[in-house]
């Protein structure tokens, strides 16, 4: 069985899941849904399908977002469906073809859940689930099963099976450190079922993105992600004799930053994550709110603002629509570019205005006096927005987000 059969294997099983009573296993990466999201979910389902002793169990990748969106994901569409190409004979597959394939978040409606005999939940690329989410399977018993993840561990769940949480550069990595020691174990079921080229490809994409091409420069590489990305490539080599990583990973920056055609409040839906602050135990209490942090690549404001008169105002107003659409009291952009081979990151937040001023207070004093480093562009306290140029290039979502929730 290789990946392709296997996501066949789960649609199948979606439609038909009435007629039988297996354990269905949904495996689900974080709700921006990146390439390292995507791919962690596909990747793992695979090797769990095929290394789980207990055959009345489904692994379902879920790609945590709704399909009509993968359109925005435009990092992730040149190598998934690069893959489903390379398996497709008989006919040339593109992003609406190809998510016709996949399994996305809107075809786990409550129906759908509650013919679930059995759930189990594994989390990649994130180790607690989402507000919506767990709304979602909050009327459907369900325990997770594992979790495998590169940030900060909110030790929310207890895993029935496995528990790996490592400050690596991408998850996916630490799925192939899995994968390669799942092989030394069972030798004979790897080389009845191994990975080809085509998969390992696919699997080496969000580690080469995601670790900047492996460059330590910018402190998202570990020798995980060296180790992992060299047994990938080893792999493709024994097909593609001239496969080249810098190569590769050129065409995938290029097809991730092809941007143009994306309004910005596009681009705020794109890599975007939502986080829920309760300090009350009671959900409804004023003192609970959402937040939210939206990454945007090869953008820069400075730049749109300086040639557009009317940019920081389209900004703003894209901000508190899509604040109001996801019901958010504050919004950061970080927004990141290329100055020539420099590469530059700003951030821009917005608050409601309705939102309590001691703690915007507190979380402006909080970034601007903190070894993020921010030069500060622009500021208005009577309109609360604040944009600021940002020196420390180690903040990246994955470690800002956690020194932001410690100000909150």
């Amino acid at each position: 069985m290789n990946l392709y059969q296997h996501l066949q294997d789960c649609k199948k099983y979606l439609t038909n899941n009435k007629e039988n009573n297996k354990t269905t296993t949904l495996v689900l990466g974080n709700e921006t849904a990146d390439l390292d999201s995507m791919v962690s979910a596909l990747f793992y389902s695979y090797l769990a399908s095929v290394t789980s002793s207990n055959k009345n169990r489904q692994y379902i990748p879920l790609i945590n977002l709704n399909r009509e969106d993968f359109k925005l994901k435009t990092d992730c569409i040149y190598p998934i469906v690069n893959y489903f190409n390379s398996q497709e004979t008989d006919k040339e597959v593109n992003y609406k073809t190809c998510s016709q394939e996949l399994v996305f978040r809107d075809d786990i409606t409550p129906e759908v859940l509650a013919s679930f005999n059995e759930l189990q939940i594994v989390l990649v690329d994130h180790n607690r689930l989402c507000y919506d989410f767990e709304e979602l399977l909050s009327k459907k018993k369900y325990v997770v099963e594992s979790i495998i993840d590169h940030h900060v561990d909110e030790n929310k769940y207890k895993p029935t099976h496995l528990k790996i949480i490592n400050m690596v550069g991408s998850t996916v990595s630490l799925i192939t450190q899995l994968y390669q020691q799942e092989e030394q174990k069972n030798k004979e079921l790897f080389q009845q079922n191994p990975m080809d080229a085509e998969m390992a490809k696919l699997f080496l994409a969000p580690i080469l993105i995601d670790s900047v091409n492996l460059n330590r420069e910018y402190h998202r590489t570990t020798d995980i992600d060296e180790n992992s990305a060299e047994y990938l490539k080893n792999i493709i080599l024994k097909k593609e004799q001239t496969f080249n990583t810098n190569h590769y990973y050129k065409h995938l920056k290029e097809n991730k930053h092809k941007i143009e055609d994306l309004s910005i409040y596009d681009l705020l839906r794109k890599d975007f994550k939502k986080y829920f602050h309760h300090p009350n135990s009671d959900k409804t209490s004023p003192e609970n709110y959402f937040y939210g942090i939206s990454s945007v690549s090869r953008w820069c404001i400075k730049k749109l603002i300086e040639e557009k008169s009317d940019a920081k105002e389209e900004i703003i107003s894209s901000m508190k629509k899509w604040m109001q659409k996801q019901n958010l009291k504050f919004l950061l952009i970080m927004a990141s570019h290329l100055d020539g081979d420099i590469f530059k990151r700003e951030l821009f937040f917005l608050f409601d205005e309705n939102f309590n001023a001691s703690i915007e207070a507190a979380i402006i004093k909080g970034i601007e006096n903190s070894d993020i480093e921010c030069t500060c562009i622009q500021k208005s306290e009577d309109d609360h927005h604040y944009y600021y140029s940002q020196k420390n290039l180690k903040y990246s979502r994955k470690v800002l987000q956690p020194y932001l929730q410690s100000l909150l």
